[in-house]
């Protein structure tokens, strides 16, 4: 397990960049269903679903684009690796690889966002409380 989290702790995609990301990703998760016709009552839900999970994930990871800061960094990065190969594989499994343009949205964003998920650093950026510090010893 340390591998893993040595491994996402070395990309060059700062965690502020990445936690930007993710709220258009989860919009897009969220709009492409409801705006595109699928032609699958299951791609729609599924992209649906995850783009629900993929707005808490953007709310609740504990870095600066963070609203609620309850989701350690590294936790994210191994959701954000689940999320993608899911959305990537989910045409063939769900049984939707027939519908075109639910299949291209899914394996489309799938593979974006792994590559991005891959190329980011999952480490926190929030400066110590200020709390904190002013309680320190002085030297």
């Amino acid at each position: 397990m340390s591998d893993v989290l040595a491994f996402l702790r070395r990309g060059p995609i700062s965690p502020k960049l990445h936690g930007t990301l993710d709220y258009p990703l989860a919009a897009a998760l969220i709009a492409g269903p409801l705006v595109l016709d699928f032609d699958s009552e299951r791609a729609f839900v599924f992209i649906l679903v995850l783009g629900g999970a993929a707005t808490l994930l953007a709310v609740g990871t504990n870095w600066s684009r963070g609203i609620i800061r309850v989701i350690p960094p590294a936790i994210h990065g191994i959701l954000d690796i689940g999320a993608t190969v899911a959305l990537i594989i989910a045409p063939f499994v769900l049984g939707y690889s027939e519908h075109a343009l639910a299949l291209w949205f899914s394996v489309g964003v799938g593979v974006a966002g792994l590559v991005a998920t891959v190329l980011t650093r999952f480490e926190s950026d929030l400066e110590p409380a200020m709390g904190q510090a002013q309680m320190q010893p002085a030297h």
